[in-house]
């Protein structure tokens, strides 16, 4: 039989520092589950787009191995989430509003990064005088 877990929030002070109304939920509680707290989460999910800024200056292998490595860290936080969200609602709101945009968004990315590595590989070739 499943255990049903409820979360509850009280008016305690936020970590921002003021009085969090009773109903919110904070943030920066670690939840297990979801491998770290929501603020943390999202904090991962900044450094991914932050890393995405610095792709132009970067080689396509290295766009691709970056891509992949993010996807993978936050897929596997989406999995998380889906698991605890019927009893956790705030696991859904994340999920479906800042995961699974940016997972998308990193696909798009590899891709890319895909495409100009074999265009450079294109390139060498041609170069080269192969054919």
């Amino acid at each position: 039989m499943a255990t049903q877990r409820t979360v509850t929030a009280t008016s305690q002070t936020a970590s921002q520092g003021g009085p969090r109304p009773v109903g919110a939920v904070d943030t920066s509680q670690l939840i297990p589950e979801m491998g770290g707290s929501i603020d943390s989460i999202r904090k991962e999910i900044d450094d991914a787009f932050k890393d995405m800024a610095t792709f132009l200056n970067r080689e396509p292998d290295e766009i691709m191995r970056m891509a992949s490595s993010h996807s993978a860290r936050l897929s596997w936080v989406r999995v998380q989430c889906l698991r605890i969200e019927d009893w956790y609602r705030p696991a859904r709101d994340l999920r479906t509003r800042e995961l699974e945009p940016v997972i998308e968004e990193l696909a798009k990315q590899w891709a890319h990064g895909s495409r100009l590595h074999s265009v450079r590989e294109l390139d060498w070739k041609i170069e080269s005088g192969e054919r």
